[in-house]
């Protein structure tokens, strides 16, 4: 038997012992177990890529080695396809692949801003009108002779505690006057609980969690996204008929954005660059976490069942499916990819330095606090020399 297979480390591997050749991986596994089990012999066909078709109807890798009949069948994570059952057969599926994007595990967010955290934007711009608006209010109605500037720093002074003064004091003036400081007292509280909880744990550099954000940081240039040379992810995107992955899809087909199974994925990672794969594939090419620093998206870009690719008129496809049946259903395919991943980790493992966790503050953590008291003692200072210098007929505070 002829067979055409995707040689990729850890999914099919070809080694010669005493020259005898050995098969290891998932793939090679499921062709050894296929052996014996149908008593044949084989020969091995090896290619890089799953097959693409070309404009003249003729396909490559291994799906063109089956169509010419220059191999019997073909291995390799073949997702199958309407365009692929056109020139090939398949047998039953013995696994989904489940496409998502996997991004480098984002970072931490710079603490030097981390004052700004605490708050979305939105609630940002909303305080900062509430305090503008306080200050005309209680210009007018509350302070005696306060000129807006004077309103204003006693509005500013109440949301760090400071008393306010100069105050006309009437029943329903106290009642606004407490709603204020209620108010200030707050938000106030909630800001200091959450500016420590953001310095303690700090919070994550945010990346794209689906393929739609995905799609927007590729088209504004803030993203570059690599599909696998090895299968027909680009063209799946093309032909997927949702607007957003189109547009992912022919930026890619425009970029030539790929990359092969057989590199280090760790080292196509990096802060602005994602790749497309199977979920599957991410435990057995880089293992299992705790072991491995890439964050998956929350959603598929579509699931895609693999089979192994016959040529038309095979002699033993139902003799193959249902040998293939008993594997899936044994389970031992998914202890193939089970083990596969646990190498995977365990390598990682070995490779990963015991560092502590610090769970501290440190001086560059308050850098930013620091640095705010200083500027805040230097313009008090300047105040300081604008009240002996100025003279007193030249009042800002008061009218």
């Amino acid at each position: 038997m002829k067979v055409a297979a995707i040689t990729i480390k850890s999914i099919f591997d070809i080694e010669k012992v005493k020259n005898k050749i050995v098969l290891s991986g998932m793939e090679g596994k499921l062709l050894d177990c296929l052996a014996e089990k149908l008593n044949f012999e084989f020969k091995i066909l090896p290619t890089h890529t799953g097959g693409s078709r070309h404009s003249n109807g003729t396909w490559d890798g291994v799906i063109g080695l089956v169509q010419r009949e220059e191999a019997d069948i073909g291995l390799g994570f073949l997702a199958l396809s309407e365009e692929r059952f056109e020139a090939i057969d398949f047998s039953n599926s013995y696994g989904a692949l489940e496409k998502v994007f996997a991004a480098k595990e984002p970072g931490q967010m710079p603490k030097i801003t981390a004052f700004t955290y605490p708050f979305s934007q939105n609630v940002w711009i909303f305080y900062t009108l509430m305090i503008l608006a306080a200050t005309v209010l209680f210009q007018r109605i509350m302070f005696r002779n306060a000129t807006l500037l004077g309103s204003f720093l006693s509005v500013l002074g109440s949301i760090v505690t400071k008393g306010m003064e100069n105050v006309k004091d009437t029943p329903w003036r106290r009642v606004l006057f407490g709603l204020w400081l209620t108010i200030a007292t707050v938000m106030t509280f909630l800001y200091n609980t959450c500016f420590l909880s953001f310095l303690t744990m700090p919070e994550k550099m945010p990346i794209p969690k689906t393929f739609k954000e995905l799609s927007e940081g590729v088209l504004d240039g803030r993203y570059k996204c690599l599909v696998p040379k090895e299968t027909i992810d680009g063209d799946l995107l093309l032909g997927s008929g949702i607007d957003y992955l189109v547009k992912l899809g022919e930026i890619v087909k425009k970029g030539s954005w790929k990359y092969s199974y057989a590199e280090s994925l760790e080292n196509l990672l990096d802060d602005t660059t994602a790749i497309i794969i199977p979920k599957s594939g991410i435990k057995i090419l880089l293992g299992s976490p705790p072991y491995i620093s890439v964050k998956l998206s929350d959603d598929y870009s579509g699931i895609w069942h693999s089979g192994i690719a016959l040529k038309k008129g095979f002699c033993c496809h139902k003799r193959l499916n249902d040998v293939l049946n008993g594997i899936i259903n044994g389970g031992l395919y998914e202890k193939w990819m089970n083990d596969q991943s646990f190498v995977k980790t365990i390598h990682k493992h070995l490779r990963l330095p015991h560092e502590e966790p610090e769970l501290q503050l440190t001086l560059e953590d308050l850098k930013l606090a620091f640095s705010t008291l200083c500027f805040g003692y230097a313009m008090a200072f300047l105040a300081f020399l604008g009240e002996v210098l100025i003279p007193k007929s030249v009042d800002i505070f008061y009218s």
